[in-house]
């Protein structure tokens, strides 16, 4: 993102850009009342069920996230359909449209349906609940990121892949939104 503002500041300098820390759930939300331009959004579906125009920005590889002291944390690569016996911790509804849909859709192609212990609305609160032991979680590779010292991440076979896009609605016309839509693509075009 710091790219794709930096040059969209370039081209157009007395626009003011202001940044959100949102949820997608509230990301939809505030497009949907046109209280923000664009959103950065996870999977198609949720987006197209809304009526919004999209573009896919990203394929990010899924990660299990696993308590550290599990058998399964000592394992390299971990086999999706080991995840079977194990609750889930999700993501909810309001802060992740369409996480449980697409949670339901990868286990069931390992042969199972995940039991979901709890759902939560921030990714910090997954990584904090597999931590404390009470489930794995299938999770972006970025969330590495956060802190993470009781909870290990470890890539999938079959390897899962998740599409992130940028969404808007179709009636907002500004020429600063469409420059902006072509910059991510074109960045996000460069880093495939």
């Amino acid at each position: 993102m710091p790219a794709t503002l930096a040059a969209f500041q370039r081209n157009f300098p007395t626009v003011a850009v202001n940044l959100f820390d949102m949820s997608c759930g509230d990301q939809f939300r505030a497009l949907e009342e046109g209280k923000i331009d664009l959103g950065f959004l996870g999977s198609r579906k949720p987006i197209e069920e809304r009526g919004l125009q999209f573009r896919s920005i990203a394929s990010d590889k899924t990660v299990a996230a696993l308590p550290k002291g599990d058998r399964l944390a000592k394992k390299a690569v971990v086999k999706l359909k080991d995840l079977k016996p194990m609750f889930f911790v999700g993501m909810s509804e309001a802060s992740y449209p369409g996480y449980r849909d697409w949670l339901n859709a990868t286990c069931r192609r390992a042969g199972f349906a995940p039991k979901v212990l709890q759902d939560v609305d921030i990714e910090r609160f997954v990584i904090e609940a597999v931590g404390a032991g009470l489930g794995v979680a299938l999770l972006p590779d970025q969330v590495k990121t956060l802190p993470h010292e009781s909870v290990v991440f470890r890539p999938l076979i079959p390897a899962v892949v998740t599409e992130s896009c940028i969404a808007w609605r179709s009636e907002n016309t500004s020429t600063a939104l469409k420059a902006y839509v072509a910059i991510v693509q074109e960045r996000s075009a460069s880093m495939r």
